[in-house]
């Protein structure tokens, strides 16, 4: 059954017509990661500049697939999110970069994120207020991403993601989250999860590892070539899945 979005269907920020959004998204918060990715599509356009969230269009491998910027923390994100829904998006794929707690999950590996924890309140409280809603992805995508990265020979291991609201401040509580066994921080994964079963589209995550809390260590070389790496077998995925 295809959900209908209860709310308004007017975008105010990404300023495209439903037939520039594929049904395919692979989403960023980085402008700059969406830009140097478009050399992945074929026929890539630009659909969006509006707000500095840059969409481009194109195909891969023949299938049309969009690459979306979704800005940094869950406000942004959702915004975007709901109006990429509501111009027809049917999968997002969310290709992220993070931070570990895991000291398995070395700086330069892959973590396909399997689930979403959360802190209450913030924007997952406005979207399903005190309810411990679980945030996860769909199990085909999460499998379509550990089949791209296998093919593509990337290290790579899956875990769970803590989706913060305050970068300056996972130090603070980055013990207390290790100690309930979350393999990464980041920002994104909790609310692209809440709403893809709220709005009835397909969702899955992965984020590169950029520095390790665990051993106090920093990805310092080949991280552009990692990221594009990353996205590519986001967009393996997501072409070989069903929407």
């Amino acid at each position: 059954m295809e959900l209908k979005h209860p709310l308004s269907k007017k975008v105010y920020h990404i300023l495209a017509k439903p037939g520039d959004i594929a049904p395919r998204i692979v989403a960023m918060g980085d402008p700059g990661r969406v830009e140097k990715a478009t050399c992945l599509l074929e026929e890539p356009r630009v659909v969006n500049r509006n707000r500095g969230y840059l969409v481009v269009t194109g195909k891969y491998e023949g299938v049309p697939v969009t690459l979306a910027t979704h800005g940094i923390g869950a406000p942004s994100a959702a915004i975007v999110f709901e109006e990429l829904a509501m111009l027809g998006a049917k999968l997002i794929i969310r290709a992220g970069t993070c931070g570990a707690l895991d000291p398995r999950a070395e700086v330069g590996t892959i973590v396909v994120i399997e689930a979403a924890a959360y802190e209450k309140g913030g924007t997952m409280g406005m979207y399903f207020g005190d309810t411990s809603f679980p945030a996860s992805p769909t199990p085909e995508v999460v499998e379509a991403l550990d089949a791209a990265l296998r093919e593509m020979g990337l290290r790579y291991m899956r875990g769970v993601t803590l989706s913060h609201d305050a970068f300056h401040m996972v130090e603070k509580h980055s013990k207390r989250w290790a100690e309930m066994g979350v393999t990464i921080l980041e920002m994104e994964a909790a609310i692209l999860y809440g709403l893809g079963r709220l709005r009835g589209f397909k969702t899955g995550g992965l984020a590169l590892v950029v520095d390790n809390m665990a051993h106090n260590t920093e990805l310092t070389e080949g991280r552009e070539e990692l990221e594009l790496k990353m996205v590519e077998a986001a967009l393996k995925a997501a072409v070989k899945t069903q929407v």
